[in-house]
């Protein structure tokens, strides 16, 4: 599928699809609440010891999956180290490099404190699980042309 074609079924997608809210927690961030950086970190009350280290039940090879973000290696090393919690932005980047499914996906931004709402996009992150696209330039790309944020900002990340 070319850029265009995608762009037209996201439009389609995003005219008829409607999630319903159901807020994960009595203070769930939104999208624009959890804007994408490490240095940017957010302790809730109801975020105890739910952090990155969620994503060590996952066969994961840090160094690896720093280079599919396009990251810094130390940096992501830190976040699992002192149990830092990322942004919704980069927990949903790092659940689709992981190859994790849209369910599970959604219980570790629960237990992050995050939802998948019914903004768009939340919607685009949705079509991407959804068609199993995992391809995180492409998801950026395509935020942008919708007029939404990238998933988490590289340059703050370095």
């Amino acid at each position: 599928m070319d850029k265009e074609e995608l762009k037209k079924d996201i439009r389609e997608y995003l005219g008829s699809v409607i999630i319903p809210d159901i807020p994960c927690c009595e203070d769930s961030i939104t999208n624009y609440d959890a804007y994408n950086n490490l240095d940017s970190i957010y302790n809730h009350n109801n975020v105890e010891s739910a952090n990155i280290r969620i994503f060590l039940d996952y066969d994961i090879d840090i160094d690896d999956l720093a280079n599919k973000l396009g990251v810094d290696s130390n940096k992501l090393n830190d976040m699992f180290r002192f149990s830092m919690i990322p942004s919704k932005g980069l927990t949903s980047a790092i659940c689709l490099i992981l190859n994790i499914s849209l369910d599970d996906t959604i219980i570790i931004l629960n237990k992050m404190s995050y939802k998948l709402g019914n903004d768009d996009f939340d919607k685009i992150i949705r079509y991407f699980f959804i068609k199993d696209i995992r391809d995180i330039e492409l998801l950026n790309e395509t935020l942008v042309s919708f007029g939404c944020m990238y998933l988490y900002s590289k340059k703050k990340l370095r």
